[in-house]
């Protein structure tokens, strides 16, 4: 690895030790904010090295980069998400949660450095259990027509590149182009939880799945907008 990236990475692991000490409900919410803006300059700085190990042709670096890249932007979304429990925003806090585990676990895809976190994401995920009620997602069935590689644009399966390996600083991700929908499924783990139930009927009320509320109905609304 390069001596920079080395160096980026020792500054990146105390800035990552010192900002977790925020990440609780009872710590103040003007430190959590400081903590993201923190973290936010140093991503600027993870990206604008990871160009330089592109530039070079450096891959190892470059993904190490990446890594980085998505341990930061775990930090960042933990953080985000205490706020925004805070705020009585829980939708977006669940938000957060799911973008924090979704980084951590493409961090550890990224590069090896990561590897210490699979103890985080197990925090994130009994977090998950702790703060939310149970959820139910949709799971969408399809069948792929037309798709491609994210990272040399070819049709995907004709190249050599695997989806959730990183090359050259970028996760290849297999860009659907054309697809024919099957079914929509009801499911408890689904691939992605960010596609949940967001409303429950309770009798002749509707409900926010999160918070319990009473969802005003669309004529209530037109009514209050007369």
């Amino acid at each position: 690895m390069n001596k920079e990236v080395e160096i980026f990475r020792d500054k990146l692991f105390k800035v990552a030790d010192e900002t977790a000490r925020f990440c609780f409900l009872s710590r103040a919410k003007e430190f959590q904010l400081q903590s993201c803006q923190r973290l936010e300059e140093l991503k600027v700085e993870a990206t604008s090295l990871k160009k330089e190990m592109v530039k070079a042709k450096d891959e190892d670096s470059a993904n190490a980069l990446l890594s980085f890249e998505e341990m930061i932007m775990t930090a960042i979304s933990e953080l985000k998400m205490w706020v925004a429990l805070k705020e009585d925003n829980p939708s977006s806090a669940w938000d957060y949660l799911i973008n924090a585990q979704t980084a951590a676990r493409t961090a550890m895809q990224a590069h090896s450095i990561a590897n210490h976190l699979d103890r985080y994401i197990k925090r994130l995920n009994l977090l998950e259990k702790l703060l939310f009620p149970p959820q139910m997602f949709f799971s969408p069935g399809v069948i792929i027509k037309d798709s491609e590689c994210s990272i040399c644009g070819k049709e995907y399966g004709e190249c050599d590149h695997v989806v959730g390996r990183a090359y050259m600083g970028e996760m290849c991700s297999r860009h659907i182009k054309k697809c024919e929908f099957n079914e929509i499924s009801l499911v408890e783990e689904p691939a992605n939880k960010q596609a949940r139930i967001v409303t429950i009927t309770d009798g002749p009320v509707i409900r926010d799945f999160l918070t319990w509320r009473a969802v005003p109905s669309e004529s209530a609304e037109k009514q209050k907008d007369k």
